[in-house]
């Protein structure tokens, strides 16, 4: 398994290659990115330099989110996935493991069964293109209740639905994102995670709670780095995919209200040590990197300093 950095979700911004920066200055060796923002700058100019900081830092590009809304009516579907395949062509070119989708926990179109079949049949058109591409669909789920709120019909958001849906899928470039706070609310076990075949995960997301919530009082704010607290067995889950075979991206997946007042740098580095410890209690390498001082990274990035080609 490798250190993986998304910065999005730690509250972290900045431009493609301060993040790239970030990224290996703390041992990071892959990064998750914002495909939608390569693709306009590749519109804008070509895709070698558009992509020259990501190509040039050999960091891997472990995924991103796809612009794309399984609960959009219809013509909003059709018109969104036309667009799809230039998308995962260039995804494709930076060889991205894997593209993130988003199964809906809830939805206001159809009740559970009917629309289980309808988004089954959307999943296997768009995971097509992406097996053309060689790039990874990865599948997830929400118990947050932000993701569901207002709506009138269930629909995933335990780990026996996403299983379900999972094994409906037909085409084998589908996978799994685990996320170990959404499988374990959502009442996943480790014998079920010792099915899963580690070439069928996309990415591992680690994360904590001061509390094990049930499913109807989950939020996002509650999700804290792995090792907070303890409550969720981070360094089991780790172990037991590892003798699965999985072997990828690995993401500290906390919310961003924990770092609040926190440097970017202090953010990332709080996160390289959630994974480091995860790692190490679960007997597996990793490599931890520092710079001699901690300090906010707010002037412009020298690339020699890091090894990347102007």
């Amino acid at each position: 398994m490798y250190k993986n950095l998304n910065a999005t979700v730690l509250g972290v911004s900045g431009r493609q290659s301060e993040l790239i920066e970030l990224a290996m200055t703390y041992g990071f060796r892959g990064l998750d990115i914002d495909i939608v923002d390569l693709v306009k700058r590749t519109q804008r100019s070509e895709f070698e330099k558009a992509a020259r900081y990501l190509l040039s830092a050999k960091m891997m590009v472990s995924g991103f989110e796809t612009p794309i809304d399984l609960d959009s009516d219809d013509a909003t579907f059709e018109k969104t996935l036309a667009q799809l395949p230039a998308t995962i062509e260039i995804a494709g070119k930076v060889n991205a493991r894997a593209g993130f989708l988003r199964l809906p926990a809830a939805t206001d179109r159809l009740p559970f069964h009917e629309y289980f079949d309808v988004l089954r049949k959307r999943v296997d058109r768009i995971a097509e293109i992406f097996a053309a591409n060689n790039v990874m669909l990865g599948l997830y789920f929400s118990t947050a209740l932000e993701n569901r709120e207002n709506r009138q019909f269930k629909f995933i958001q335990d780990v026996g639905g996403f299983l379900a849906f999972f094994n409906a899928c037909t085409n084998k470039s589908v996978g799994l994102v685990i996320d170990t706070f959404n499988w374990v609310v959502g009442g996943g076990t480790f014998e079920q995670l010792a099915t899963i075949p580690g070439n069928r995960i996309a990415v591992l997301r680690l994360a904590d709670a001061e509390t094990l919530p049930a499913i109807e009082d989950a939020s996002l704010k509650m999700r804290q780095l792995a090792g907070t607290s303890g409550v969720i067995d981070n360094v089991r889950i780790v172990s037991v995919l590892s003798k699965a075979g999985f072997d990828g991206p690995i993401t500290a997946f906390g919310h961003a209200s924990n770092f609040g007042g926190m440097t970017r740098d202090s953010i990332v580095a709080k996160s390289q040590d959630s994974l480091d410890n995860v790692l190490a209690g679960a007997g597996l390498p990793t490599f931890t990197r520092r710079p001699d001082m901690i300090v906010e990274s707010t002037s412009p990035l020298v690339l020699e300093d890091i090894g990347l080609e102007a």
